[in-house]
């Protein structure tokens, strides 16, 4: 989970899936009980990360990790998450039609009925999200993510998912095995029907790229930054013009022939403070 956040789940009584497993290990020396001496607790492994756990107090004067059992005949359900990722992620809070509010926290999105209060959830990311778009429509999602790992400890690459708000089905996955580390922005044209998505990723050349996301298809990319990159959003009147910004620096894009070229914006101290302008 991001920083900050937590996922609250309710027991349902249903059979929980085949081939579920979890790792115990140690995260200090054990009693002769199998429990830590100094707080009764255990470090499990969730899709190879670490996470801790507290021994329920009547189990751990006999807890021992040694011990097998069956799995039990249920499965958590998830009732409600509480957080919000703001830490180091942008323009990744939006206000949708229908009164919920939509952001995300760790690999769930959420949508939030301030009125009803009531929340629904996109579950299709399989790790943390670190960034979202809302589709001119304000129907369609665009959500990207980080790389993330398998019980088994086999990487999953990160991507972008886009899905339907009022359904929560995924319409398009994008870029498995073409972006790096992970997705760190994502925006939708404006002014063409939103046919084209922007994204860009976490390697060193923090790559922008171009898509034609209904048909998963890529049309362009091109290096960014080698700084971190914040913002990515497409000219509001002009889908071949993009402007991305992030740690000390501004980019003008173009994307004609397809091809993507930048102009660096000049930054300027004034008796009035410091502004950007287009070159």
């Amino acid at each position: 989970m991001g920083p900050g956040s937590w996922v609250f789940a309710s027991l349902a009584s249903v059979s929980p899936p085949k081939g579920v497993g979890i790792r115990l290990g140690m995260l200090s020396t054990l009693t002769s009980g199998g429990v830590l001496a100094e707080d009764g607790s255990v470090k499990m492994f969730l899709r190879g990360r670490p996470v801790l756990m507290l021994i329920p107090d009547d189990l751990a004067p006999t807890y021992s990790l040694d011990t097998r059992s069956e799995l039990p005949p249920c499965r958590f359900k998830l009732d409600w998450v509480y957080g919000y990722r703001g830490r180091d992620c942008r323009a990744n809070l939006h206000l949708l039609p229908t009164g919920e509010i939509v952001y995300f926290v760790a690999s769930v999105a959420v949508l939030y009925s301030v009125e009803e209060q009531r929340q629904r959830h996109y579950l299709g990311h399989n790790d943390d999200i670190k960034c979202l778009a809302v589709h001119p429509d304000m129907v369609t999602i665009a959500t990207g993510q980080v790389a993330g790992t398998t019980k088994e400890g086999k990487l999953l690459p990160p991507h972008v998912r886009i899905w339907d708000s009022v359904s929560l089905s995924t319409l398009h996955v994008l870029g498995l095995g073409v972006f790096d580390r992970a997705v760190c922005c994502v925006g939708f044209s404006k002014s063409n029907g939103g046919s084209l998505l922007c994204a860009v990723d976490e390697s060193n050349d923090h790559m922008l790229s171009v898509w034609d996301w209904a048909k998963e298809a890529k049309v362009v990319d091109s290096k960014c930054s080698n700084e971190a990159v914040l913002v990515a959003t497409f000219h509001p009147t002009d889908p071949s013009l993009l402007i991305t910004c992030g740690k000390s620096h501004v980019y003008f894009w173009t994307l004609e022939g397809g091809s993507l070229s930048k102009r660096q914006g000049l930054f300027e101290v004034s008796a009035r403070g410091a502004g950007t302008s287009w070159p």
